[in-house]
């Protein structure tokens, strides 16, 4: 495979994010390649050079003791168990990590964090839209590698999730919030870079901060 990212996603329903995440860092000279459930079994990653994995559906509740939730149809244990694996590899060996969404998810997952199975169960005092255009307001934390990679302490992303991070991660922090209060972006204060983010950047390509995002990303990988 050569070094390369590693891209993750279920069987059915990543490609859109795939090939936008692909194009992305294409744009930064970074190659990628796409393993699901379907082909990580007969896969051979011995050239990983970064993880990126993606939004999608639900993370099982079994993967991690939590609770079930009727807002919870549809997980895939095979992807969780495989993204496990992978994020595991990648914290051993010191390799750049990125989560979108359930990716951010899962990272604080893995560190031993908790999730809120769903964001309308709670109190909040703002709407919470479900939308892909950039129509939701979150602040960047100063101080934070996230604020050395966009420098501004606002911006404006696009919100596509139902679940939340609750407790952050051993040695993650919070970067972003949005009004509510509700975790947007996470990062470990580690040499090797990591960072989570709730929003989706690889489907708002036209704004620079997405591509500014990934550009960090590949740069690291690199």
């Amino acid at each position: 495979m050569g070094r390369t990212v590693v891209v993750t996603g279920s069987e059915r329903g990543s490609r859109a994010a795939w090939m936008a995440s692909r194009f992305l860092l294409g744009l930064f000279g970074v190659k990628a390649h796409f393993l699901h459930p379907g082909n990580f079994a007969k896969s051979r990653v011995e050239g990983m050079g970064g993880l990126l994995l993606l939004g999608g559906i639900d993370i099982d509740p079994g993967t991690y003791g939590g609770r079930e939730h009727p807002a919870i149809s549809r997980t895939d244990p095979h992807r969780d168990a495989m993204e496990w694996a992978l994020l595991q590899r990648a914290v051993r060996e010191g390799l750049p990590v990125m989560g979108i969404c359930r990716g951010m998810q899962m990272i604080n997952l893995y560190f031993g964090g908790t999730l809120h199975p769903h964001l309308h169960d709670l109190s909040l005092s703002y709407p919470h839209p479900h939308t892909p255009l950039p129509l939701r307001e979150v602040t960047v934390v100063p101080d934070t590698h996230l604020h050395a990679i966009v420098r501004v302490t606002t911006l404006r992303v696009n919100a596509l999730h139902h679940q939340a991070i609750d407790r952050p991660g051993d040695g993650l922090r919070v970067c972003a919030y949005d009004r509510n209060g509700i975790v947007q972006a996470v990062e470990r204060d580690e040499e090797a870079f990591c960072l989570g983010l709730q929003w989706h950047p690889e489907f708002m390509p036209y704004l620079w901060h997405s591509r500014k995002i990934f550009g960090t990303f590949a740069a690291n990988i690199r």
